[in-house]
């Protein structure tokens, strides 16, 4: 399996999935479940499937996005997991607040403003992108 960091892809693969840097929402203590944010773009000439993560703050990481719904009259928010997210060659996809957001689930212990997260993205052909974002309240 190919390790990437962040803006230090130095190979030659066709796929170069690129992550710009991000963050991890703050929740409060006890509460076991966060979103992360960043923005993935491929620069390579092969489509990308981003599979999913993983992070050691977590007990698992899933992908998901979120829906507005309208039944009789009204609008319903929520949020649907992903099994997959395809990168075609030039996408760019922005992980935020009201769309696509990883769920780190499952929190082993409570994060603290300022510090480092590191969360590993997985793609279907074995690739494996680290990224490190900052717990920042937003």
């Amino acid at each position: 399996m190919r390790h990437l960091a962040v803006l230090a892809f130095l190979g030659l693969a066709l796929a170069q999935p690129l992550a710009a840097p991000g963050w991890v929402r703050l929740v409060p203590p006890g509460v076991k479940d966060t979103a992360a944010y960043l923005t993935l773009e491929n620069r390579g000439q092969v489509a990308l499937r981003l599979v999913g993560a993983e992070t050691p703050v977590a007990q698992r990481v899933s992908l998901h996005r979120e829906h507005r719904e309208h039944r009789g009259g009204h609008t319903v928010l929520g949020m649907r997991p992903l099994p997959h997210l395809d990168l075609p060659p030039g996408a760019r996809v922005a992980f935020r607040p009201g769309g696509y957001h990883f769920m780190l689930e499952g929190l082993k212990r409570p994060l603290k403003a300022g510090e480092k997260v590191e969360l590993v993205l997985k793609f279907a052909d074995g690739t494996r992108l680290r990224v490190v974002l900052p717990v920042e309240m937003r």
